[in-house]
């Protein structure tokens, strides 16, 4: 990894944002024809702390803005459309104001950002450094170390980046195979 560019090799999902999970959950499944969604109510991070201030290597945390949040609630629809997966966030509670001021109130779903997975989540820390960017929220959630950089200005959106562990990527697997299986 060199550059910035280097980010969007490795494609994964569309995020989107929302007011109301179950109703944007009902319309990718309706009117877009997604399988079933998986939905997650609640899902919190919130008071952890990162391993470079004091938290447990391996511990779920986020750091929003530089600081870790005591406390971040979301909930959660997921679902695949072949490889590609498509994430909607309803902010609920606590630093999720990444999210929340990009809700078009009663809209389904609205982009927010595009998901890319890496190999190596320090490595790119350091080339967005290089390039003079900081993560605007970033932090581990069970076995996916991830972070957004704000691209908003250039390109409209945030750029999530996603390093898996094993058990995370078969996740991800699973949706796939889940869109794929009324398709053969």
């Amino acid at each position: 990894m060199r550059t910035l560019s280097d980010l969007f090799r490795n494609f994964l999902q569309l995020g989107y944002v929302t007011d109301d999970i179950d109703a944007a959950a009902a319309y990718l499944e309706t009117t877009l024809g997604t399988v079933t969604c998986v939905k997650h109510y609640r899902s919190e991070l919130g008071g952890g702390l990162p391993p470079s201030a004091g938290g447990e290597p391996g511990a779920s945390f986020v750091v929003v803005d530089g600081k870790p949040a005591q406390e971040w609630t979301i909930d959660v629809a997921l679902v695949n459309a072949g490889p590609t997966n498509v994430e909607i966030i309803r902010p609920v509670g606590g630093a999720v104001d990444l999210y929340r001021g990009a809700v078009r109130p009663g809209i389904p779903a609205t982009l927010h950002h595009l998901g890319f997975v890496v190999d190596d989540f320090d490595e790119v820390d350091a080339v967005a450094t290089a390039a003079g960017k900081s993560w605007s929220q970033y932090g581990r959630s069970g076995g996916i170390r991830f972070g957004y950089v704000d691209l908003r200005a250039e390109l409209g959106h945030f750029v999530e980046v996603m390093e898996l562990d094993e058990a995370s990527a078969n996740g991800f697997t699973q949706l796939e195979i889940a869109s794929n299986a009324d398709r053969d």
